[in-house]
C-alpha cells in the first residue's frame, strides 16, 4: 500500500469518525462578559472534527487568539460534549492607543476601549512597557497612604518621566534614575502629610539636592505660581 493510499485511508476514517461520534454540543464555563457565542462559533468550527479526532490544544489555541481569553481549556465529555472554559482578561491600565495591559504586565489589544477609559493610562516607547507597568504598580502602592492615585505615566521622546495623579498634581521626574527620584520624592510628601499634599499642583524633583513645589492657588498667599525650592534631609 502506497503513502498516498494510507493517506487516503485516515482522511477517509477521520471522516468516518466525525459522522459516527460527532460533536453536538459545546458547553461555556466562566465568566464571559466580553465573546460572544458568534465569535466562539467562528474559530471553533474550523478545528472541530469528531469526538475522539478533535485536537484539543489546538481548539484552545484558536480560542486564546481572541483579545479578552486569557486562558481556555476544552475537555472531553462522554458522548458528545465538549466543555469550554474561558477566563478573560482582567484589565489593570490602558497602554499607549488602544491596548490594555492586565494584572501580569501582559498586552492586549479589544476592538474597542469603551467602559475602561478611567484606568490609568502608561504611555511610552514600546520597549519601556515593562519598565512602565512594574514602576505602576510598585508607586501605586506608594502613593496611597497619601490618598493619591495615579492617572497617568509617561515617558516622552527625550526619555523623560512625568507622573500625573487624580486631582491634577503633576511630578517631574526627570531621565536621570527616575524610580530613584520618586523614592526620594515620596519620603518627602509623607513629611508633609497627607492634606498639604492635596495642595500640591506641581512637583519637580529634577534637582540633585531638593525639589520645586508650586501650591495650588488656595494653598498660599499671591498669584499661585511661585516656585519653592526645598531642601531635604
Amino acid at each position: 500500500m502506497g503513502l498516498a493510499s494510507v493517506i487516503l485511508m485516515a482522511v477517509g476514517m477521520w471522516r468516518l469518525e466525525a459522522r459516527c461520534h460527532p460533536i453536538r454540543y459545546v458547553r461555556i464555563q466562566g465568566e464571559v462578559g466580553h465573546l460572544t457565542l458568534e465569535e466562539l462559533r467562528r474559530v471553533l468550527l474550523p478545528v472541530l472534527g469528531g469526538y475522539w479526532s478533535v485536537d484539543l490544544e489546538r481548539a484552545a489555541g484558536v480560542v486564546k487568539s481572541l483579545p479578552w481569553v486569557d486562558r481556555a481549556v476544552i475537555q472531553r465529555i462522554w458522548p458528545d460534549i465538549l466543555v469550554l472554559t474561558i477566563h478573560e482578561q482582567v484589565p489593570l491600565v490602558r497602554w499607549n492607543a488602544g491596548a490594555l495591559l492586565n494584572r501580569r504586565g501582559e498586552m492586549f489589544v479589544p476592538r474597542s476601549l469603551a467602559g475602561y477609559q478611567d484606568l490609568a493610562l502608561l504611555r511610552g516607547p514600546n520597549n519601556y512597557r515593562e519598565r512602565l507597568y512594574r514602576a505602576y504598580v510598585r508607586w501605586e502602592k506608594a502613593l496611597a497612604p497619601l490618598t493619591l492615585r495615579i492617572k497617568r505615566l509617561q515617558v516622552d521622546s527625550r526619555r523623560s518621566w512625568r507622573l500625573q495623579m487624580e486631582g491634577g498634581m503633576i511630578i517631574q521626574l526627570g531621565r536621570v534614575a527616575p524610580e530613584a527620584t520618586f523614592e526620594r520624592l515620596v519620603r518627602a510628601l509623607n513629611r508633609l502629610g497627607v492634606d498639604r499634599c492635596q495642595q500640591i499642583e506641581w512637583l519637580d524633583g529634577r534637582y540633585e539636592h531638593g525639589f520645586a513645589i508650586r501650591w495650588r492657588k488656595e494653598g498660599q498667599s499671591g498669584d499661585g505660581k511661585t516656585l519653592k525650592l526645598e531642601r531635604h534631609g
